[in-house]
């Protein structure tokens, strides 16, 4: 018996294209991720502004920003 035959071919294929496609995913969502514990940390240590929380969170431009209660 051949090792090297059409159905281990394929499974050795599928293989290689399932390992890409997860480590694409996985990548995609580190990073993203990352962005978002860096904008966190800017907002956190004042340097970025922002009005609205959760969904609504919008970031300040820097002519928009008033010491009122409703920025953080």
């Amino acid at each position: 018996m051949e090792f090297f035959n059409e159905a281990t071919l394929w499974l050795a294929f599928t293989y290689a294209v399932g390992s890409a496609v997860g480590w694409y995913m996985a990548k995609k969502s580190q990073t993203v991720e990352l962005a978002e514990n860096i904008i966190d940390s800017l907002i956190r240590d004042g340097y970025l502004k922002t009005r609205g929380s959760g969904r609504n969170l919008e970031v300040l431009k820097p002519e928009e920003w008033v010491d009122d209660q409703n920025t953080r």
